[in-house]
């Protein structure tokens, strides 16, 4: 039994010493990536992709509006028949005005995803280096509501934005 004991206690002695050898360092990525110089450009080109996507909604909403007035005023000199085909014409390019915004919706995820995968790849990266650099065992995200629940350590920010070169 009192082998047991001692055996219990060299164990939890042996795995506190090597805790208390771990180094732990934390960076909020939000803030670093958010911070990053290529990022305005980024967004400046997702500002202009968006832009051209929303002027093309603009003229099928235009197009829907002036279709509409002209059925509209031409009601009473058409048939049941023809004023059923116009409405389901209008119907049709309402839906199709829909899938459109949808699909710029899916365009305009895709182009930001697409745009910075190379700069968070970059983060990343420079993050592992810097902590791998200064000795850390383990770098935590702590980006706020990410998990972190105290972010006291050393905090790799500005040695990560130094070695970025900004």
């Amino acid at each position: 039994m009192t082998k047991r004991i001692l055996l219990l206690f060299t164990i939890l002695f042996f795995n506190l010493s090597l805790i208390a050898q771990t180094k732990v360092a934390h960076i909020d990525t939000y803030e670093l990536i958010t911070s990053m110089p290529e990022m305005l450009e980024v967004q400046k080109q997702l500002e202009q992709y968006g832009d051209k996507l929303q002027n093309d909604i603009r003229e099928m909403e235009a197009a829907l509006r002036a279709k509409i007035e002209l059925y509209q005023s031409e009601v009473p000199d058409k048939s049941d028949d023809e004023n059923k085909e116009r409405l389901e014409e209008i119907q049709g390019m309402e839906d199709n005005i829909r899938l459109y915004m949808n699909q710029v919706f899916q365009d305009m995820q895709k182009k930001e995803q697409e745009l910075t995968k190379p700069i968070l790849d970059r983060a990343i990266k420079t993050i592992q280096e810097v902590g791998k650099e200064n000795g850390f065992d383990y770098v935590l995200d702590s980006t706020k509501n990410q998990g972190v629940l105290l972010a006291d350590g050393y905090d790799l920010m500005e040695k990560v934005k130094i070695k970025l070169g900004f």
